[in-house]
């Protein structure tokens, strides 16, 4: 973790969730001032919600939230806030670190071995930039997670045949449309498909996925009346188009070196081979729904009139396809040849990794973001982060809570209140991660040889 805000969008959801927890009111309170004044959050109002648990639990904290001036330009407000420290970015690390599990499983419940789900879970959790999302305060690793959530449901009921799995795919739709309202419904179809066996028999089970999403949409319009004294009124103001030809966003989404999801997830390449696997082995109504999903993501986020994203890392609004994606990449690890498959599927995971090591150990906010917000920048070959990212490092530990210029890390931030001892959190960490890594592999060798 970084152990602060890094976008605007960020700032606004967590706010919103404290006016909630702390005020009772959908107003800020006091607002905030980010080139005009902002009374509240136009967000969808999960990713508020996933705050409250932290935040019901460290109510003696809330007097370390930095009060905004009027009318100035703040950076406390991203790197002062303690109370999000402890409460806030953990949350997004745990978001991802589950979708990597549930990455695992799902491949799993396609008939992927032991050794695939695991190169599944990696390529998701390091080989692709949910990596760099884990750090960030964006909304789309939620919709992921509400995603992977889900289509697992959906496939353990067409393998388990339990009612319970229907329910929480239903809650799945709901929450995904409360994080973000129209990547939220793009799943709803991809799940129908999914259940298409079973609410065949029995319509009532897509009516009921269809109440789930529906229950979104009406939370979602009720909180829009809330703050906005109207239900249709989402905050967007009228800029809001799909306006970018496909063969701009297309290729710029796929091919660019800032915003390229090949460059920045080699293993993309795998989940063809995987789509062609399940497809070949009778399992079409998978192969469909799992790749079909993303792929729909991709051409609406591509047309998107801000389609780069402003300042971020990769190609956010792809972000909630990423499991998808992994967990047929990781199907796809079956299919390659003995030969390809040593040494394929460690090479693609390693680019991935290339590309993340920079996005978790710089800070966005000290150059690159705004060096590369704009289409025409990300074409230049020093917009790759492990090329670009690095010119605006000048030193590793912090000298003040809002240097940007050092390594963007908690722990080496906590060395201005408590010393080098706040390493050796991190030291623990870090080994504990090596140690059950090496678990895994153990046991995958074990599976591989009783084979």
């Amino acid at each position: 973790m970084n152990g602060h805000l890094t976008s605007i969008d960020g700032l606004v959801m967590w706010r919103q969730s404290l006016s909630l927890v702390f005020h009772q009111s959908w107003s800020f309170v006091p607002p905030i001032w980010w080139g005009d004044v902002i009374t509240t959050s136009s967000r969808g109002i999960g990713s508020s919600l996933e705050y409250v648990p932290g935040l019901l639990l460290l109510p003696w904290l809330a007097g370390h939230v930095p009060a905004p001036p009027p009318d100035v330009y703040d950076y406390k407000l991203f790197y002062g806030d303690v109370l999000y420290v402890v409460a806030g970015a953990p949350v997004w690390a745990l978001v991802t670190a589950i979708t990597a599990y549930i990455v695992y499983l799902i491949t799993r419940q396609l008939g992927g071995r032991l050794s695939d789900a695991l190169w599944a879970m990696a390529f998701f959790g390091v080989g692709s930039p949910a990596f760099a999302a884990a750090r960030g305060d964006t909304p789309q690793p939620l919709v992921a997670l509400c995603w992977a959530i889900g289509v697992y449901a959906s496939l353990k009921h067409g393998s388990a045949g339990t009612r319970r799995w229907l329910w929480i795919s239903a809650a799945s739709l709901t929450y995904g449309v409360l994080a973000r309202p129209l990547e939220g419904s793009l799943v709803l179809a991809g799940i129908l498909l999914l259940l298409l066996p079973a609410w065949r028999r029995r319509p009532l089970i897509a009516a009921g996925q269809l109440a789930g999403w529906a229950s979104g949409v009406g939370i979602t319009l009720l909180v829009n009346w809330a703050r906005f004294g109207s239900p249709l009124q989402f905050g967007y103001g009228g800029s809001v188009a799909w306006s970018t030809p496909i063969w701009i966003g297309g290729s710029g989404a796929l091919l660019s070196p800032g915003r390229g999801v090949l460059w920045a997830f080699p293993a993309l390449v795998l989940a063809g081979v995987g789509t062609s696997l399940l497809w070949r082995g009778g399992r079409r109504l998978e192969a469909v729904a799992i790749a079909g999903v993303p792929a729909v993501l991709f051409l609406e986020a591509c047309q998107y009139f801000d389609w780069v994203g402003g300042w971020d890392w990769g190609f956010r609004y792809f972000e909630p396809g990423l499991p998808l994606v992994a967990a047929l990449a990781g199907v796809g690890c079956a299919a390659l040849p003995s030969g390809l498959a040593r040494w394929l599927p460690p090479v693609l995971l390693a680019g991935g990794v290339l590309w993340n090591i920079p996005t978790v150990t710089t800070d966005l906010l000290a150059g690159y973001g705004p060096a590369y917000a704009d289409p025409a920048s990300n074409w230049r070959l020093d917009a790759y982060p492990p090329i670009g990212a690095w010119r605006f490092v000048s030193h590793v530990i912090p000298r003040s809570g809002l240097d940007s210029g050092a390594i963007d890390n908690v722990w080496l931030r906590a060395t201005l209140v408590i010393g080098y001892v706040a390493l050796i959190p991190l030291l623990v960490l870090l080994a504990g991660a090596a140690v059950l890594g090496r678990r895994a592999l153990a046991a995958q060798r074990r599976v591989t040889l009783a084979g």
